[in-house]
């Protein structure tokens, strides 16, 4: 299994709201291209489905966390490509 930290825009065109999120995949060369179809596609994807965003990691802004219905929210938007990917970095799990 290969970890990425995601980094996500959403909201406001002009003044983005910003969160990272873990992804979580079993492909070892994910780029934002590939993270973002699969946003687009399968954003909703659950255990122990691979790849999949792990949505219980998500900060916004750096260290808030979302209530469950803006979690829902943000990833329904996601479904519908209002939710872009900006940086996707490795991470190296112990």
């Amino acid at each position: 299994m290969f970890a990425y930290l995601v980094t996500l825009a959403y909201g406001d065109v002009d003044a983005p709201t910003l969160a990272q999120v873990v992804f979580l995949s079993d492909r070892e060369a994910e780029d934002a291209g590939s993270v973002a179809t699969f946003l687009l596609q399968n954003a909703q994807a659950q255990p122990p489905q691979m790849p999949r965003f792990d949505w219980t990691t998500l900060k916004v802004q750096g260290s808030q966390s979302l209530s469950q219905d803006e979690l829902r929210k943000l990833v329904a938007a996601a479904a519908k490509g209002q939710v872009g990917v900006g940086r996707v970095s490795p991470l190296k799990l112990r």
